[in-house]
């Protein structure tokens, strides 16, 4: 009896843990799946924060080159191999010279990062993970790109400000066909939607934005010539600004224009008209067609100058994330050559695909999703607008301009430099409105 009762008791322990042990697998299993799940998660989490974080360091960089050259002369001074001069120059020098050399760090860093990640097409690749992990190493390396070009020569630094006003132009140039591309972009999507209620919002933005442009001109038409003093110069180019976005207007909505359109017409409208109000309002602040200059206090300035610099870093941003703006095939990764390993859903991957295909497993090709834009160029925009940045704090390279404290993007330079980037503009998006009728045997997209 009592072997039997053994026997019963093994038995019931063998019920009662075979169930366990199933759960217990089961959870195990899960546990794994969600783990992975949960990593993935966290690794497409890390591409999306990427963007985020790199704009972040860019902007305390921007903020740290404002401090340095409003309140760092004295620590420059001390510096033997910056102050090798016989006659010691000014302080607002050595504020510029703190200003390119901590824009020559932030270039050099993301242009290296730049040229690591040429190529790079899928996320998988290990390369890859140079964009969205190593974030410790990443600061680390920063913080070393920031101390290093204190430790040069000045030589060189008057060798980059020359370098830097070339980068700065493709800068602004990349600026004005990101904002063609996006005008023209939502114009479209919103009038492909078909229904009253998105064309009656663009009617409505197109009003407005032709609204502020009108008022922009009467603005600067009081402020910039100014009761009692002739203001030819201003006048004119206020003129020219009214007339010029007065005539695209016009050519977007010829029945021979057929890409033509009234809303990308009225945002490029604004944005010549801020060029030139921010050209006029680049002139010193003791020019007397300046009539908002003595009007600008400390804390006005201040602000001014914070949203300045936020919005360099936030064209930054979308200029580098969208580098098919600037492809110039309808893929920005297509080639005539056949790649050794082929993205999902291909006919030329190898037979163990082919036989998944068939069979309907599709496998775990995760590792062969393409990145949502291009990181190199990324890094390229950025290094762009490191150069571009300095320029605006030092009134491009200037040697007789003058930046005060608080102050940024003053100066005949900069003055000259928004103008012709106002006609620039201007001209390319008239280009785009009347290329297709000159040059009937091309085709434009």
């Amino acid at each position: 009896r009592e072997r039997e009762r053994e026997r019963e008791r093994e038995r019931m322990g063998g019920l009662i843990t075979a169930p366990l042990s199933m759960a217990s697998a089961c959870l195990g299993s899960c546990a794994a799946t969600c783990a992975c799940s949960a990593c993935k998660s966290c690794v497409n989490g890390l591409s999306k924060v990427s963007r985020g974080a790199y704009m972040f360091l860019f902007l305390v960089s921007i903020f740290l080159s404002w401090i340095m050259r409003d309140y760092a002369q004295p620590l420059m001074k001390k510096i033997p191999w910056i102050d090798t001069m016989g006659i010691r120059p000014s302080d607002e020098w050595f504020g510029k010279q703190a200003v390119y050399r901590i824009s020559m760090g932030n270039f050099l860093f993301f242009a290296l990062f730049s040229c690591l990640l040429a190529g790079v097409k899928y996320k998988g690749e290990a390369r890859a993970k140079l964009h969205t992990g190593g974030w410790f190493m990443k600061i680390m390396a920063w913080i070393v790109f920031q101390v290093v070009p204190f430790f040069l020569p000045n030589e060189s630094m008057e060798v980059y400000s020359m370098f830097a006003r070339f980068g700065s132009g493709l800068f602004l140039i990349m600026q004005m066909m990101i904002l063609l591309d996006f005008a023209h972009a939502w114009n479209d999507s919103w009038v492909n939607k078909e229904h009253y209620g998105w064309v009656a919002g663009l009617l409505a933005l197109t009003s407005a934005s032709y609204g502020l442009c009108v008022a922009g001109v009467v603005v600067m038409y009081k402020f910039f010539d100014p009761e009692g003093e002739t203001c030819k110069t201003n006048v004119t180019l206020i003129t020219v600004t009214l007339l010029m976005f007065v005539a695209f207007s016009v050519i977007s909505l010829l029945p021979q224009v057929e890409h033509g359109s009234l809303f990308p017409s009225a945002v490029i409208a604004l944005y010549t008209v801020f060029l030139c109000f921010s050209a006029l309002g680049s002139q010193p602040e003791d020019y007397h067609c300046n009539g908002m200059g003595h009007k600008m206090d400390s804390t006005k300035l201040w602000i001014g100058m914070v949203f300045t610099l936020c919005s360099v870093a936030y064209s930054a941003f979308s200029a580098g994330s969208a580098s098919a703006s600037f492809s110039l095939t309808d893929n920005a990764y297509s080639t005539s050559s056949t790649p050794l390993v082929s993205a999902p859903g291909t006919k030329s991957m190898s037979r163990r695909d082919s036989e998944d295909e068939e069979t309907g497993s599709t496998g775990d090709h995760a590792e062969f999703e393409e990145v949502d834009y291009s990181y190199s160029f990324f890094h390229l925009v950025f290094a762009l607008a490191c150069m571009y940045v300095a320029m605006l704090m030092t009134g491009w390279g200037s040697p007789a301009a003058h930046q005060g404290k608080d102050t940024i993007d003053v100066g005949w330079t900069s003055y000259w430099v928004k103008i012709v980037s106002q006609w620039v503009m201007g001209g390319l998006y008239t280009w785009t409105l009347v290329a297709p009728v000159l040059l009937k045997d091309r085709e434009f997209f």
